[in-house]
């Protein structure tokens, strides 16, 4: 259960009253998670291969198939957390394809592998342009590997990267299901789309927060990234994250981070940017708990109108890594910011 302090007495007197009753209200909102990924049942089947490229774990995933061992953004991969129960994660594809080239040999010895299934796709990741999976079959010629690598072209759209992997994995009758599935999926999603667009602001916090030390960080997700490519544009939000832009303009791997003062996270840019809907993806522990702990000392942020309203929403991150759950997510973005 989620613990909301209460504001802090000040001289505001009814501004301060207004503050606590928002955070009381929060608490019934920020109790909705946001969705993860869960193990299907039956649980899929592991198979002695090596997957790099998190579009086609996901789509192996719902043919009901895991690799051996995995290169995947897990940072940006929510169902990742879930997967690496079953299957070794050896690090994203830019760590290991890029950086620490020695970290795919090395497992494949150890764990026996010689087979590797990899995604072509461009750009792999919008946050890492130097990212190419299939590049790994450079890589591995180079160590001398005798390894079979097999590829899963994405140029040519989903349907036909999910028809790719089905015959790779052996679960060509599940392939041609899961296609009609997510079709209908889709389109029941674009027709919960508003049909204009409503113009209001939105800012995307992502937390993340340490049990070892009980600190958290925050994020903000910084325009043009996956949130507004694949959610926002199409729902018709403006994503105002760039009141948090700091000094130098750059974002860090899409998001801006928010920083730390005297009295904890610097939310001030809340006040300039007055979203209409705050949004938080991650562990939303740490985005609540900063709000709660800033209201308390500023009743005067109980002035954003996504505050006012109680539109504060945690919702599932997505990257274009949870291919196949695309329409869900969609939509349970959808059904929240359009009422």
């Amino acid at each position: 259960m989620y613990h909301i302090q209460g504001a802090k007495k000040c001289r505001c007197g009814g501004l301060c009253i207004l503050s606590g009753m928002i955070l009381l209200s929060l608490l019934l909102f920020f109790c909705i998670r946001g969705a993860e990924a869960e193990m299907k049942s039956p649980p899929p089947e592991k198979m002695d291969v090596f997957i790099i490229g998190d579009r086609v774990v996901d789509i192996a995933y719902n043919l009901g198939v895991l690799p051996t061992a995995m290169s995947v953004r897990a940072s940006l991969w929510p169902m990742a957390k879930e997967l690496k129960m079953v299957s070794r994660i050896l690090g994203c594809p830019m760590c290991t394809t890029v950086r620490h080239r020695q970290i795919i040999p090395e497992a494949l010895k150890e764990l026996g592998l010689h087979r590797v299934i990899a995604e072509k796709s461009a750009p792999f990741c919008l946050y890492m342009p130097e990212a190419r999976p299939e590049s790994v079959a450079t890589l591995l010629t180079e160590a001398k590997m005798d390894v079979t690598v097999d590829y899963v072209d994405f140029s040519k759209g989903l349907e036909s990267a999910v028809r790719q992997t089905a015959v790779l994995v052996g679960r060509e009758d599940r392939g041609e299901a899961l296609i009609t599935e997510y079709k209908a999926s889709l389109a029941a999603a674009e027709a919960e789309l508003p049909a204009e667009k409503s113009g209001k602001k939105v800012i995307v916090f992502n937390g993340v927060y340490q049990p070892s030390t009980g600190r958290s960080t925050l994020r903000v997700e910084a325009p043009g990234g996956y949130a507004d490519r694949f959610l926002l544009d199409k729902i018709g939000y403006l994503n105002v994250g760039d009141a948090f832009k700091p000094a130098e303009g750059k974002p860090e791997k899409g998001y801006y981070p928010v920083r730390k003062g005297k009295e904890g996270f610097v939310l001030d840019p809340l006040l300039e940017a007055d979203p209409d809907a705050i949004v938080m993806t991650g562990d939303t522990f740490a985005v609540q708990k900063a709000l709660s702990e800033y209201l308390g000392i500023h009743p005067e942020m109980a002035q954003v109108k996504a505050l006012q309203h109680m539109a504060v929403y945690s919702l599932p991150v997505y990257a274009d890594s949870s291919v196949l759950e695309y329409p869900e997510i969609l939509k349970k973005w959808t059904l929240t910011l359009i009422p």
